[in-house]
């Protein structure tokens, strides 16, 4: 199965949310949930000089997904064309494939990277899906079959594509850590399709 996954590239990245933005825009989502975010990070480095990172984070789609392993209603499934995890129609959207959530937040508690997120309206998850919808579309003009927060990042930090041209040198260098700061959960425990740069290009 082809596994697609996200590339960041944290030199690129300005922090204008642009990406945050087009996620909400895109799911008409609750202020309270946040399918993608940035995080802000603020230090020093040895050489004693201040500094300040962005770092764009969504759903990684692992290989190994905890939140699709923990859901006791499988609410959750894998693409066999994109590896991306998406969340199954409720009942309600959908009488014969349809999946209630249960709301027991187990995909919550499973996941490392803190993707599913609870709407306390409608006492159910809700996490990034990869915008499946855009990436499969039939009608969506080819530039645009990506994730709404990739189409709107206009510093090119981020990117969605298959893992293979990325780990096959599409972007230069890229990894499965960010670097020196302990700041993402251990990749051997679920394999994230996400991989790091942090050179300018």
């Amino acid at each position: 199965m082809p596994q697609y996954g996200f590339h960041v590239n944290l030199a690129n990245c300005i922090g204008c949310r642009a990406c945050e933005g087009a996620c909400n825009q895109e799911y008409n989502s609750k202020p309270k949930i946040r399918r993608r975010a940035v995080i802000v990070t603020e230090g020093t480095t040895p050489q004693n000089k201040p500094f300040r990172r962005f770092l764009s984070l969504a759903c990684n789609h692992c290989e190994v997904p905890a939140c699709l392993n923990a859901c006791p209603v499988q609410r959750y499934a894998k693409d066999p064309t994109t590896g991306v995890v998406y969340i199954k129609p409720s009942k309600a959207e959908d009488p014969v494939n349809g999946v209630d959530c249960l709301g027991c937040r187990r995909c919550e508690a499973a996941c490392p990277y803190g993707a599913p997120q609870f709407d306390v309206d409608t006492m159910t998850m809700d996490k990034c899906t990869g915008c499946l919808h855009r990436l499969t579309s039939a009608t969506l003009p080819a530039q645009k079959r990506i994730p709404a927060c990739v189409l709107s990042c206009s510093s090119n930090a981020l990117h969605f594509v298959p893992l293979s041209d990325i780990d096959g040198g599409g972007f230069g260098e890229a990894t499965k850590v960010i670097g020196s700061a302990p700041d993402i959960a251990d990749p051997t425990k679920t394999n994230p399709s996400i991989r790091f740069s942090n050179k300018r290009f």
